[in-house]
């Protein structure tokens, strides 16, 4: 090896040395400053400490000398609150160093050296907000202004008239009287500025009772039950395995019947019948055909059904005529989709909104808090403190190509522990199923949750994301993924944490490309304090560095081909636009997409289908052929269009109920 050589790798040695120093000094900082209003507590002699490690590291990189005057103000204020222009009265941004471990809000971007956070009023109703950064924000206790059924009412209402006035009927002495008509939208308004309107409404003591109920609460639980006790309604947005599904089966058990709980899947729907029938001793009414439906509901209507356990679907076809007590929404973050929130509507006295992740990719997350009710919450870092929920670690693995994913995913089951695989391609996991002889539980499984149960290692499609509680879980592994959805992949992730060890893991397997359009999902595990490990498989760091840049697209000279002549009794198909003006689910860049990557047979129909005019509804083949100009499903597939609804279903964008389709994307937001 030559001179020249020697003394480069030299220096390349030097510098890893002093960047592991570095390394190692950034860990013992984080360690002394876990929280924000602790970051300007550290010692003199600290600071003295890294100073001079980060003047060693400037002189290794041969940067000029640190002007160590200038580090001062650092240890005071190593972080920066700032507004961007788009965020609104209540939102700020905060930039902490990534090497302290402290989470706040919504985490919304990374660059190399620090974390970004969005914090704004719905952070603090969760107590995920330290007060030192309320006070830095300037938040203040709520206006006091609440709605007390049509009228609008307390101390502040002067403070605020003239800015609702576009829902405001009629004055009168001390209250403003409300437009029925908008009277939802003034809610949401309310709380999309901060204010928490909701004016506590208590229990009726006559409707109390006291039924079997095999367990009891813990403290934060029982400060939630109080709440609804005060209250009527509540959302309850604790972490996963935190008890939330309990706290509902308590309240059915001290609150008279009839009470109806809807789930987004048949999963939960099979996992909350087992669990209210295991601790009480209510009278559970659920059906998976149409003659127990039938039989359900006229149980229930003769008194001997206490509780109706069904999907949201069902729920907003066949329950719309009943009266209940305590309505139930699990996972009720998927509510304001505009198919879904007909639920909001059921008839009920009382209602409990139950999630871990009560944001929204779009942003309407105020929608949450406004069909619900008072928000009850507790941040995942006290939770941590407490012992109740685990901390496992996500292993995200990059590989160069498709084989590699399967290679690595063999790679992990050769070690025999309880997993579950998270596929969302029906296709991928029966070819999973198949290659490695595990059962594949989708949309057509029946008993999907005793399944799930028996198999020490399962591949799940999408109905498995959220509330599945498997106590002897020890992996989750991700295959195939919804694009960059943050809440998908906490939701899939916290599956961990139902787990009754500490040492549970979790494993993402990616393609370099989709790291690069996909690790933005990511951010849902990381602004919950779960640490992440990168593997690279034989990816070199830079390239891991680079894909997460902006790519510049270079336009390519492409042959000119001879257009394709069609024969006459064929329609010449014209060019689809796709705007979001026209299809608003195609805002969400993940649908669109999608879209994108269909034929022009499949792209046609799901365009009809998510057309605002028909999205919440349903199509048999023959209706939906006739609204595209044809004369029956035979005739559209003799242009050409090759059967696309069998595909659309298979891949979990359409539902097929009894031979009726319609669109699913609105579920998947």
């Amino acid at each position: 090896m030559g001179k020249d050589k020697l003394t480069q790798t030299a220096k390349e040695l030097h510098l890893a040395l002093e960047l592991e120093k570095v390394k190692n000094l950034l860990e013992k900082f984080e360690a002394s400053i876990p929280m924000l209003n602790q970051i300007a507590q550290g010692s003199k002699e600290m600071q003295e400490y890294v100073t001079g490690e980060i003047t060693k590291y400037a002189m290794s990189i041969r940067s000029s000398k640190i002007n160590k005057d200038e580090l001062e103000p650092f240890f005071t204020h190593p972080y920066l609150l700032y507004k961007e222009r788009r965020d609104k009265e209540n939102e700020w941004h905060l930039a902490i160093p990534k090497f302290i471990d402290s989470q706040f809000g919504w985490l919304e971007k990374i660059t190399p050296s620090y974390n970004i956070f969005l914090i704004n009023r719905y952070a603090d109703w969760l107590g995920e907000l330290p007060q030192t950064l309320k006070n830095m924000v300037g938040y203040k206790d709520p206006l006091d202004v609440f709605l007390d059924g049509d009228a609008l009412i307390g101390k502040d209402i002067n403070k605020v008239a003239d800015k609702y006035k576009s829902f405001i009927k009629s004055v009168e002495k001390d209250r403003l009287i409300v437009d029925k008509s908008k009277h939802f939208e003034l809610l949401a308004a309310l709380i999309k500025d901060g204010i928490l309107p909701f004016i506590p409404k208590p229990v009726d003591s006559k409707e109390l009772v006291n039924l079997r109920c095999d367990f009891e609460l813990r403290d934060y639980q029982q400060e939630a039950w109080k709440y609804f006790l005060q209250y009527s309604n509540i959302g309850a947005f604790f972490p996963p395995s935190t008890g939330k599904t309990y706290l509902s089966i308590y309240t059915m058990t001290r609150i008279k019947g009839p009470h109806l709980v809807v789930c987004p899947s048949k999963l939960l729907v099979e996992q909350w019948i087992e669990r209210i029938e295991l601790y009480t001793d209510l009278k559970v009414g659920w059906w998976d055909t149409e003659s127990q439906r039938k039989h359900v509901i006229k149980e229930f209507e003769q008194g001997r059904i206490d509780v109706i356990v069904c999907t949201y679907q069902s729920a907003i076809k066949h329950c719309h005529g009943l009266q209940f007590q305590l309505l139930t929404i699990d996972e009720v973050h998927h509510l304001p989709a505009n198919e879904f929130s007909k639920l909001a509507v059921l008839k009920r006295i009382y209602t409990m909104g139950l999630s871990a992740t009560p944001q929204r990719e779009d942003q309407r997350e105020e929608y949450i808090f406004a069909l619900t009710g008072k928000p009850v919450g507790l941040s995942w870092d006290k939770l941590k403190h407490l012992g109740i929920i685990q901390s496992p670690t996500m292993n995200v693995w990059i590989v160069k190509n498709e084989q590699g994913r399967l290679l690595k995913l063999g790679e992990l089951l050769q070690e025999e522990l309880k997993t579950i695989i998270f596929c969302d391609s029906i296709e991928l996991g029966k070819t999973v199923s198949k290659r490695f002889g595990i059962p594949h539980v989708y949309g057509n499984t029946k008993q999907r949750l005793d399944i799930l149960k028996e198999a020490l290692v399962s591949v799940v499609s999408r109905v498995g994301d959220e509330g599945v509680s498997l106590p002897d879980i020890k992996r989750v592994i991700e295959i195939d993924w919804l694009f960059g959805s943050r809440r998908q992949e906490l939701q899939r992730f916290t599956r961990l944490l139902h787990g009754k060890t500490n040492d549970g893991e979790g494993h993402l397997i990616m393609t370099i490309e989709q790291y690069q359009h996909d690790h933005k999902r990511l951010f849902g595990i990381m602004d919950r304090g779960f640490k992440i490990v990168l593997h690279r498989e034989g990816i070199s760091e830079k390239v891991i560095e680079n894909v997460t840049k902006p790519i510049e697209t270079k336009s390519k000279t492409r042959s000119i081909k001879q257009p394709r002549i069609k024969s006459e009794n064929q329609n010449i198909e014209p060019k689809v636009e796709l705007s979001d003006s026209q299809y608003p689910l195609l805002k969400y860049a993940g649908i669109k997409k999608i879209v994108e990557s269909l034929n022009s047979g499949q792209k046609k129909v799901i365009l009809f289908l998510i057309d605002p005019q028909n999205q919440n509804q349903s199509f048999t083949m023959n209706q939906i052929a006739m609204s595209l100009g044809y004369k029956n499903p035979e005739s559209l597939r003799a242009n050409g269009l090759k059967s696309p609804l069998p595909f659309l279903v298979k891949k979990g964008y359409v539902t097929k109920t009894e031979d009726k389709f319609k669109q699913n994307f609105s579920s998947m937001i």
